[in-house]
C-alpha cells in the first residue's frame, strides 16, 4: 500500500520501477491495496468524504494497473465500525487489522487465521487479523527461525499466517539495510520460504477466493495498543503509563 501522494511521487522519480511494479500486479505476483488517497484515518472524516479519499485512489490503482483493489489499508490501524458502508460501496470486500483488535473481543490466538466477516447495518466487510508474532520477527529473527515458526504453525494445523507491516523496516529502521541485503536476511528468507514443503504464499484476493469466512466479530472502537495510550486524555494517560512501567519492570508486560 502507498498513500496517493506517495504513489505520485514515485510514478514520476521512479517510472522504470513503477512500471515494473504494475506488471507484477497484472501478472498476479502483487496485490496493491487502497485506502484514502491523502491517507486520512477514515473514522475521523465524514461519510461523504470517506467516499471521495477511497474512491479517488481506487481509480488511480485501477487506470494505472488495470486492476481494481478489493482491500485496503485502515491508516493507523484505527476501526470504527461506522467506516464498513463506504468501503463495501466503493468496492473494498475486506481490511486488515491488527490482532490486538480481535484479542479486545476476548478471541484467542488460536483462532487468529483466516478472516472473519462483520456487518454494519447490513453491509458486509471481512477482516484479516495480521499477526504480531510475525511483525516482531520479520525481519529482526534470522531466516531459518522464521522459517521454523511458520512451519510450526502449519504443524498445528493452522491455514494462514497472516503478515502486512512497515516497509520501513527492510532497510530504512536503523542497521537494517546491512542485515536484510548485504548479509543476506531476505535473500535467506525467500529461499527458505520457496523450499519448504509446508509453506506457500498466496496474496490477500487468492486466500480471500478460496476460502470461506471464519464467523461474525465485531471490533470495538479502536487502534493499536501504542495509540490507545498515546490518545488518553490526562491525568489518564499519565495513570496508563506509570501502571504499564510498573508492570513491564515487573516482567508482566506481555
Amino acid at each position: 500500500h502507498f498513500s496517493g501522494w506517495l504513489l505520485d511521487w514515485l510514478r514520476e522519480r521512479h517510472p522504470a520501477d513503477m512500471a515494473l511494479l504494475a506488471a507484477m500486479v497484472r501478472r498476479g505476483q502483487v496485490e496493491l491495496f487502497s485506502s484514502g488517497d491523502t491517507e486520512p484515518v477514515l473514522a475521523a472524516i465524514p461519510h461523504r468524504d470517506r467516499i471521495g479519499q477511497l474512491q479517488t485512489l481506487n481509480d488511480k490503482l485501477t487506470a494505472w494497473t488495470g486492476v481494481q483493489p478489493s482491500g485496503a489499508w485502515l491508516t493507523e490501524r484505527v476501526w470504527e465500525s461506522a467506516v464498513v458502508p463506504a468501503l463495501a460501496a466503493t468496492g473494498i470486500r475486506y481490511v486488515t487489522e491488527d490482532d490486538y483488535h480481535f484479542y479486545c473481543t476476548g478471541q484467542p490466538a488460536t483462532a487468529l487465521y483466516g478472516y472473519v466477516s462483520t456487518e454494519e447495518d447490513g453491509t458486509r466487510l471481512d477482516l484479516f487479523p495480521i499477526s504480531e508474532a510475525l511483525r516482531y520477527r520479520l525481519p529482526f529473527s534470522p531466516a531459518h527461525e522464521v522459517i521454523a515458526y511458520l512451519e510450526g504453525l502449519a504443524e498445528q494445523g493452522q491455514v494462514a499466517a497472516i503478515y502486512f507491516d512497515d516497509i520501513e523496516k527492510f532497510g530504512i529502521w536503523p542497521e537494517t539495510y546491512d542485515w536484510v541485503y548485504h548479509r543476506g536476511w531476505l535473500k535467506a528468507l525467500i529461499e527458505g520460504v520457496l523450499a519448504s514443503p509446508k509453506i506457500r504464499t498466496a496474496t490477500y484476493a487468492d486466500f480471500h477466493a478460496g476460502h470461506a469466512t471464519r464467523g461474525i466479530v465485531y471490533l470495538p472502537t479502536t487502534s493499536y495498543s501504542e495509540m490507545n495510550e498515546w490518545t488518553l486524555p490526562m491525568p489518564a494517560a499519565r495513570i496508563y503509563a506509570d501502571f504499564l512501567a510498573a508492570e513491564k519492570a515487573a516482567g508482566r508486560g506481555d
